[in-house]
């Protein structure tokens, strides 16, 4: 029996190396550059380090599925270059789709889509975000995200190219860059306050949110692959809301309760492209039998036990 065969854009990201660590069969990386390298344990993984917009049909033929993980990651692009997010999560993933169009056995292309798309749905309803919720994203990178989305549904009707849609909620995770509050607010908030540094909060963490453990993601993706899912969206989260605030609370216990806590207001930008507060229903992924395992105490443990020792090396 052929083994599988994946490839995997973006493979050095939190999500994508969570991927290539764990998919099943051969695996390749694609990679701009060898940046977050190490998050990548696995030996017999190939990486063809190139810009996803010069991918071509050698590129990509002999896959049985790509996992679409390449991106732009936060809302900010647009007051530096507003084009960043168009070329990235649009140009790009046209490119791979057209690369792929013209072979005689498609790939499953697997994108991964964010909760952002849906924009303050949740606010204005009071309803549980689910697949079927109205979207209307507030920024750059969701709208790009929205319509890549389109796009690939396009291509699949143009040229029978199968996929699956992966929005996911707020994904976090141990590998995650600690020094960037533009992606990854909640380990670069985790990091200063094992340092016992003062920081600052939006509205005092007044907000609901729906936080997820990257093994849980990459858990409920190979779920959906398994299951040969196709020509579908899922919401993936972890299913239950919590407040910022008490996630900051729980941070501020077990790193010993050494940070000074602020309430601030968040700046204009902020007020223009955040969310408020997000609730996700996902029944849909549940009711086909996945439930994610790891919960917020768990995941930031995990996360405090492995900065603790970064600061000890």
């Amino acid at each position: 029996m052929k083994a599988s065969s994946s490839l995997v854009t973006g493979g050095y990201g939190l999500i994508g190396s969570e991927l290539a660590n764990t998919l099943k069969g051969n695996v390749a990386i694609l990679t701009r550059s060898n940046k977050n390298q190490s998050r990548v344990t696995r030996v017999s993984v190939k990486t063809v380090i190139k810009n996803l917009l010069d991918i071509k049909e050698c590129d990509v033929e002999g896959y049985d599925t790509i996992y679409h993980c390449a991106s732009t990651v936060d809302n900010y692009n647009v007051l530096t270059d507003p084009f960043v997010d168009v070329e990235t999560n649009l140009k790009g993933t046209i490119t791979l789709l057209e690369a792929c169009k013209n072979l005689p056995v498609k790939p499953k292309i697997i994108y991964l889509s964010s909760f952002f798309v849906y924009g303050n749905e949740y606010s204005r309803t009071k309803k549980p975000i689910n697949e079927e919720s109205k979207t209307d994203p507030l920024a750059s990178y969701p709208a790009t995200k929205l319509c890549a989305e389109s796009i690939i549904k396009l291509y699949s009707r143009l040229y029978k190219i199968p996929y699956i849609i992966c929005r996911l909620t707020n994904v976090y995770g141990e590998k995650e860059d600690y020094t960037n509050p533009k992606k990854g607010a909640l380990n670069y908030l985790i990091m200063k306050m094992i340092k016992g540094e003062p920081i600052a909060i939006y509205k005092g963490g007044n907000f609901l949110r729906d936080y997820i453990y990257v093994t849980d993601v990459v858990s409920a993706i190979n779920f959906l692959v398994r299951k040969g899912v196709t020509n579908d969206t899922y919401l993936i989260g972890y299913g239950n809301p919590i407040l910022f605030k008490s996630l900051i609370d729980y941070i501020y216990e077990i790193t010993g309760k050494k940070s000074k806590i602020a309430e601030v207001e968040p700046p204009e930008f902020h007020k223009i492209v955040g969310t408020t507060d997000f609730v996700a229903d996902t029944s849909k992924i549940n009711s086909l039998g996945w439930t994610p395992k790891i919960n917020y105490k768990n995941g930031i443990k995990r996360i405090v036990k492995t900065y603790n020792r970064s600061q000890l090396i």
